[in-house]
Formats: structure tokens, C-alpha cells, sequence
């Protein structure tokens, strides 16, 4: 699914900001933090001056809101934002060495998160699951 068809899909007004914010989240290697996507967006697109911090954090909020991008916390000062939370929620990994966050696969956590979430008296709409060590690269230094 590309950028417009995942908008549409997910109900938001499709506009030339918003297709390039998630363009951008689609190509990240990584969560971004909302300056490192300004940055990206200004190198890539030449937007320096057109799209501002304010109109970024508020199409970040909506597409969050929307269930397009994920907002996550690694216990930094600023959240990071990725595409998509799936279906039961969204996780990552945080290396405590090098500081990277990286996605992962949250289906691999379903089996162990149907089971706990089965168990509770309240409805969850969210999880977002994170995991922290040390990640292969720095395992391997």
C-alpha cells in the first residue's frame, strides 16, 4: 500500500504534507524523532521554510491518532514515530549501548500478548511493547 491508498485507508485527508511525512516514516531505517523527519524532509524535498515543527508535530499527532504512525517512547526527552501499530499494537527494541530503536515484528509477540491480554477484566486497544539490551551490532564490539 502505498502513501495515499495507507491515508485514505486510515481516513485522513490526503495532502502534499502529510504524503511526505509518511513517505518519509516509510523509508526511515529506524523511529524518527520529529527533528531528525524535518531534517530528512528539508534535505530530500527542499521544504526549508515550508513546513515548520508546529505543522509536523500536528500531522505526526494525526496520523498517530489515525493509527497510521506509532509514537514511542524510549525514555528520551522527545518520542520517535514509525509507520503502522498493527493490529494488537506495536513494539520495538532500544539498545541500552548505542541508543538505537528499531522495530520489530510484532506478530512475533502475539502468541505471549493474546495470553496475557485474554487474562484481563478490561478491554486494551493498544500495546505498545518495548524491549531493551544490547543490540547485535554492539554485541558483536
Amino acid at each position: 500500500m502505498d502513501a495515499q491508498e495507507l491515508l485514505e485507508h486510515c481516513g485522513v485527508a490526503v495532502t502534499k504534507n502529510r504524503l511526505l511525512v509518511v513517505r518519509a516514516l516509510s523509508g526511515a531505517e529506524h523511529p524518527q524523532t520529529p527533528l531528525e523527519l524535518l531534517s530528512c524532509l528539508t534535505d530530500k524535498t527542499g521544504l526549508a521554510g515550508r513546513m515548520n515543527r508546529v505543522t509536523l508535530y500536528r500531522i505526526l499527532d494525526l496520523l498517530v491518532e489515525r493509527g497510521v504512525a506509532a509514537r514511542h517512547n524510549a525514555g528520551e526527552r522527545s518520542f520517535r514515530y514509525c509507520l503502522g501499530r498493527g493490529v494488537h499494537g506495536h513494539s520495538h527494541f532500544h539498545c541500552n549501548r548505542c541508543g538505537q530503536t528499531q522495530c520489530l515484528d510484532s506478530r512475533l509477540l502475539e502468541p505471549g500478548l493474546s495470553r496475557i491480554l485474554s487474562g484481563l477484566p478490561m478491554r486494551v486497544d493498544l500495546a505498545e511493547i518495548t524491549l531493551g539490551g544490547v543490540c547485535e551490532g554492539c554485541q558483536n564490539t
